[in-house]
């Protein structure tokens, strides 16, 4: 691969501090206190300066979520490669994405923006392209293994047809689950926590009414979710352990 240029090397730095700087104002302050005009005053350019790379704050916006979800097909691809059977691959991924999520709530929060109707037309059309493309590629990734499920005898073939509503039903319950522990909802009061591991024993109540062997009652989930947690996010894992303990 070709060598990127000095000047390349410097627009792609200036463009992670434009981003990296929009992402500390949005933690710190919110989406309304967002603006092109703080963005430049914070990064000492000018506001054409970050037009040049942006052409306004919404594409920022959906540019921090493309970064996230990037980040996340990253460790869904570690998911699919990891050693096991097709089940616990397919697990993997949703461990994967409830872990990220809460590592990185801005980052989720951010996506939700994003799919705000008033925020979404402000978008240009190639930052949305972009997204859709990630969207994509994550269904996707999902979608191979349950196919691998069907070609091993893990999952029965009268499901090849139903693939898709098999990962839609995972990605509904994980991204659903994702907005409630994100709201004003006293969760832990209700008796819903810790997140994480309420999601895990949902996946596998799902996964055992679709017959996907091996089924729950021959694993120790416990230990599964433990392995998985720490092959994926090394000590990430362990903080989140403790922190939902």
């Amino acid at each position: 691969m070709p060598t990127s240029s000095r000047k390349q090397r410097e627009l792609l730095e200036r463009e992670k501090l434009i981003l990296d700087t929009a992402q500390t104002i949005l933690h710190q302050h919110g989406y309304n206190y967002l603006t092109m005009d703080k963005i430049a005053e914070t990064v000492e350019y000018s506001k054409g300066t970050i037009y040049n790379h942006f052409t306004s704050k919404e594409d920022i916006v959906c540019s921090l979520s493309c970064r996230h979800m990037r980040n996340l097909i990253k460790i869904f691809e570690r998911a699919c490669q990891m050693e096991g059977s097709t089940r616990e691959r397919y697990s993997a991924i949703g461990i994967a994405y409830s872990l990220h999520h809460q590592l990185h709530p801005m980052d989720s929060q951010n996506i939700q923006t994003v799919k705000n109707n008033a925020v979404r037309e402000k978008i240009s059309t190639d930052k949305l392209d972009e997204m859709q493309l990630l969207e994509q590629k994550t269904a996707k990734i999902a979608q191979d293994i349950v196919q691998q499920a069907i070609d091993a005898g893990d999952l029965d073939t009268k499901y090849q047809e139903k693939i898709s509503t098999i990962v839609f039903g995972c990605w509904s319950m994980h991204y659903g689950a994702t907005l409630l522990d994100q709201s004003d909802i006293p969760l832990n009061e209700l008796g819903f926590s810790p997140v994480v591991k309420m999601l895990w024993s949902n996946t596998n109540i799902y996964l055992d009414g679709c017959q996907w062997l091996p089924l729950s009652t021959n694993m120790d989930t416990d230990r599964l979710f433990d392995q998985i947690s720490s092959m994926l996010l090394g000590d990430e894992s362990q903080y989140l352990t403790k922190k939902s303990a």
